[in-house]
């Protein structure tokens, strides 16, 4: 058995010694140097690592097959006991320089992983040399309109750095990277996986050279920033329409909790400005979306201020206010018959407490009425029987001047208490008008929201597979 080792370990030795004797791997492994070294190349991806939107880098863990004929690596297996193929270091034998186009990384995995495994060498000059697992990080052209719906092609670019396609004929594998050992990412689905040759002229070189690009079409899972980023924003927006059901006793609370919110979704607007790329060609929708809300928002507080204004206000109200706010918008937002009886109004909105203050003052006043009547009346007949009483002590002019002075009494009460009625059917006026505003402006608010809602979180980015191949058919990529 030790000899038969033995005798395996020298065959392969001396093919070893044979093979290389001679051998210059520094230059291309062709008889006749006029042609082309014909390369396959393929690349196995494990998985999609990570996208980087704010930096847009492609994260990718693969590997990579290489295949090519060294014509001066050929023998005989009778003279080697039937050894057919051997296993060198890779650093041995000639390497096409293939690299990564749009490598993001200043350090050259594909080299470095290549160099430092093994090749595999056929008798009939064969050479199969698989890299060792990597990481490659690629530039990726992010485009972040329809974050978090959106879907990216991203590509790898294989080719080599110094031979033009008359010394280096690179070949793609297969139609499509291998995908047999590929991983789910939580984050991202692959729709589409596509291997495309391109022969090309850069403007540096008048020789046309070959590249091998494998395009990687993402399309992103939305749920997580559905529960994170939008659905907060949606309630956000619906408790901004409390601040119109509000009692206008509150004051500024009524305008604060707008504001209070505006704060809330700048919070959330930083979070996603964290996750885009800075680049000014395009705003996210859901980005448009904050900033849209903010400004309905915004305007909500405003039209809180200007409510609680009109609900202030104490002098008459103007003609055309009657005719446009009381009459037709009232109409308009089912509010005719509250504005059409200002009490009923008032307990429609809550305010039985003012309606009881204002019944209590009307009391008193009546008592008052009646209380200086009743006097009147008594004073009247204590005059009277005093007068009989006492007719020859006090005169009749005096008991004309006392009656003079409560009559007096009585007008100056009664016009007090006119004024006070017109000061109450003002105050009603104007709350009926802000009223009718305050539901009117929430109607406005609710559609705004509804309409903004809809305009910019449903807009369709399209099916990502048709989106992948218009994006590699038009070469943006």
């Amino acid at each position: 058995m030790f000899s038969l080792i033995g005798f395996s370990v020298g065959s392969e030795q001396k093919l070893f010694e044979d093979l290389f004797e001679g051998y210059n791997k520094r230059v291309r492994p062709v008889k006749n140097f006029t042609h082309a070294v014909n390369v396959l190349f393929n690349v196995r991806v494990t998985q999609i690592a990570d996208v980087d939107e704010r930096n847009q880098v492609l994260k990718t863990n693969a590997w990579t097959y290489q295949e090519w004929t060294d014509e001066t690596l050929v023998w005989d297996p009778a003279d080697y006991d039937g050894l057919s193929e051997i296993r060198v270091p890779a650093t041995e034998v000639w390497l096409p320089d293939i690299t990564l186009y749009n490598n993001a990384d200043s350090h050259d995995y594909v080299a470095d992983n290549t160099s430092s495994s093994n090749a595999i060498v056929s008798y009939e000059g064969r050479v199969i040399l698989k890299s060792k697992p990597t990481l490659l990080k690629s530039t990726c052209k992010i485009y972040v309109k329809y974050f978090p719906f959106d879907a990216q092609a991203c590509k790898l670019k294989f080719g080599s750095w110094t031979f033009s396609g008359l010394q280096i004929n690179l070949l793609n594998h297969s139609s499509k990277p291998n995908l047999d050992d590929y991983i789910l990412n939580e984050q991202w689905q692959l729709v589409r996986a596509q291997t495309e040759r391109h022969v090309k002229e850069y403007d540096c070189c008048p020789e046309t050279y070959i590249d091998v690009t494998f395009f990687l079409c993402l399309s992103r899972k939305p749920m997580y920033y559905i529960y994170n980023l939008i659905i907060p924003c949606l309630l956000l927006c619906a408790l901004a329409l409390t601040g119109f059901f509000m009692p206008y006793s509150v004051g500024v609370v009524k305008a604060s909790i707008s504001v209070t919110l505006i704060l809330s979704l700048t919070v959330f607007l930083l979070l996603v400005a964290e996750m885009m790329p800075r680049t000014s060609e395009e705003i996210p929708l859901i980005g448009q979306y904050y900033l849209a809300t903010m400004c309905l928002i915004s305007l909500s507080t405003a039209m809180n201020v200007a409510v609680l204004n009109v609900h202030g206000c104490r002098r008459e109200v103007p003609q055309w206010i009657r005719l446009i706010v009381l009459r037709y918008l009232a109409a308009f937002v089912c509010m005719g018959k509250c504005c059409s009886e200002p009490g009923a109004l008032y307990r429609a909105m809550g305010k039985e407490k003012t309606d009881q203050n204002n019944c209590k003052n009307s009391s008193i006043l009546h008592l008052r009425d009646n209380s200086l009547h009743g006097l009147k009346n008594d004073s009247r007949h204590t005059m009277s029987s005093y007068q009989e009483l006492t007719l020859d002590d006090f005169g009749q002019s005096k008991f004309g001047k006392i009656e003079h002075h409560v009559e007096q009494i009585f007008r100056h009460l009664k016009t007090v208490q006119r004024r006070m009625d017109k000061k109450s059917n003002i105050r009603e006026q104007w709350a009926c008008v802000a009223a009718v505003l305050d539901k009117a402006l929430m109607y406005l608010f609710f559609l705004a929201t509804v309409v903004t809602t809809l305009y910019l979180l449903l807009q369709d980015p399209g099916d990502p597979d048709e989106l992948c191949l218009q994006s590699i058919a038009n070469g943006v990529l």
